[in-house]
């Protein structure tokens, strides 16, 4: 990472980062028009650089790029088999910009940081604690099932149902289970008010960025780029 990029990169708040997830998804889905759905995956795309996401900004580019051409492919054809298909383009092309964001907000924020930015939020604790472990869950099981392929291969195993994925998912129920008590001893299910070694707080970088996208999503639901148009 050059200089230039290291003294350009800001540390946004975990609750502006929800709140821009939020605003992403209300500027896919209320926008009839890909044009503000360009300009939405644009200021992702800076936002991710001013983070210093750039394995997700290439993936998410990337991918969002091949759907696209994809999605314009299906529509040169007229019949139902390609207007399927370019359907279902089309609807995974709108969960793009979420999960593009969502993987460059996790790349960058601890649980603990997340976790005390919904407390904050008055989020209830029956969202909390499940999507805490979630969290906590999927990179444990990516782990494990990096080490049983591994183990296969070195015993000359193929890939196949019964030993692959039968030990994942006896390994899915134990790590699930480990989880869940590693988060009960921690006291997530205490009714005292939770303290955290790193303090949250607001600045401006968090406030432009809240602005941004806040204008964003209601320039969409007021209609989009069309309405520049006339």
């Amino acid at each position: 990472m050059s200089a230039v990029t290291k003294r350009l990169r800001i540390a946004v708040d975990p609750r502006v980062k929800l709140l821009v997830l939020v605003l992403i998804n209300v500027v896919i889905f209320a926008s009839p028009d890909l044009e503000t759905e360009w300009v939405c995956m644009g200021l992702i795309a800076v936002l991710l650089v001013l983070m210093g996401c750039w394995r997700q900004l290439f993936q998410g580019l990337i991918f969002y790029a091949i759907l696209m051409a994809a999605a314009y492919v299906c529509g040169l054809a007229d019949n139902f088999l390609t207007a399927f298909i370019g359907m279902t383009v089309v609807c995974f092309r709108k969960i793009v910009p979420t999960v593009f964001f969502a993987s460059g907000m996790m790349a960058t924020t601890k649980v603990g940081d997340l976790v005390s930015a919904m407390q904050r939020l008055r989020i209830p604790k029956a969202v909390v604690i499940p999507f805490t472990v979630t969290l906590r869950f999927f990179p444990t099981a990516r782990e494990e099932f990096a080490a049983i392929r591994d183990a296969a291969r070195l015993r000359g195993l193929r890939f196949s149902m019964e030993r692959t994925l039968v030990p994942m998912m006896l390994r899915c129920a134990n790590i699930a289970e480990e989880l869940s008590a590693a988060s009960v001893t921690r006291g997530i299910e205490s009714t005292n008010k939770r303290t955290s070694m790193r303090e949250l707080r607001l600045r401006a970088a968090d406030f432009g960025v809240a602005a941004v996208f806040t204008a964003l999503g209601v320039f969409s639901v007021m209609g989009g780029v069309p309405i520049l148009y006339g």
